[in-house]
């Protein structure tokens, strides 16, 4: 358990520091690290990635608090578009939940394969969405949060690879289009993680210390780490350029895509 723990550890500090840095929830490093260290102990290959999932949207809901928290105090959320998106999250992240139950194990593994695919083609490409004088209306935020929460809970994540270009396009600047997804990534992830909680309830040969699909002690050394380390990316976002770190970043999803469709 020891060794395990330390997984978890180091597993937070990454996925903080990108929580922190890209507004993101981390999934992208948890959601892998956690299939990788699920198979390593034995667990049961039909549940692994609904398990690892379930775990990652709950351990994002820490790493999001403290991001949001972060990017608050540096007047880096905007509220009034982060309620009307919420609202809509909250009913997508428990649909995606849903949906996810309905799936096995292998085809939700290569759903987050090819999502992690894309995710690095659209950073490596660079595509952004053009900017516009429009304003989002109430109705069109909350069916795009909908839309948001149901993805992002399907394949693990805190939803800020749509929330953040969503909200550029309707001319927010990049640090307040972090900050308010990084915000809109903690109903993610709590509404996400109970609807896992709730589907892995009756479900046989879940390891000892899970709350349905959610395995505890991953929770709580991710948690440890990721809610200080999500601070030191806040910081790295409002100082440096990113290009390099969006290189290094793309490399690391193909790698972790490759492996989720080889698997």
């Amino acid at each position: 358990m020891g060794y395990e723990f330390l997984i978890y550890l180091f597993v937070g500090i990454f996925a903080g520091n990108l929580a922190g840095m890209f507004g993101i929830g981390g999934g992208v490093i948890i959601v892998p690290a956690l299939i990788a260290t699920f198979l390593y102990l034995g667990f049961d290959q039909d549940l692994i990635t609904h398990l690892a999932i379930g775990t990652s949207l709950a351990s994002i809901f820490f790493t999001g608090l403290a991001s949001a928290y972060s990017h608050n105090q540096k007047r880096g959320i905007v509220w009034s578009a982060f309620y009307p998106l919420a609202s809509g999250i909250v009913i997508g992240a428990i649909l995606g939940a849903v949906i996810a139950s309905l799936l096995s194990g292998d085809t939700l593994r290569s759903i987050v394969g090819v999502f992690f695919l894309a995710l690095s083609v659209q950073i490596i490409s660079s595509y952004e969405l053009k900017k516009t004088d429009r304003k989002s209306n109430i109705l069109l935020s909350t069916s795009s949060g909908v839309g948001i929460g149901a993805i992002s809970s399907i394949v693990g994540i805190g939803g800020g690879s749509f929330t953040v270009p969503y909200l550029q396009y309707f001319g927010y600047k990049m640090k307040l289009s972090i900050g308010t997804s990084a915000a809109c990534g903690v109903p993610i992830a709590l509404f996400g993680s109970l609807g896992y909680f709730y589907i892995g309830l009756n479900v046989e040969n879940l390891p000892t210390m899970s709350l349905g699909y959610i395995y505890l002690p991953a929770v709580l050394g991710i948690a440890a780490t990721s809610i200080f380390s999500a601070r030191m990316g806040v910081a790295i976002a409002h100082r440096m350029s990113d290009l390099a770190l969006k290189i290094l970043f793309s490399l690391f999803l193909i790698i972790n895509a490759l492996y989720m469709l080889v698997v």
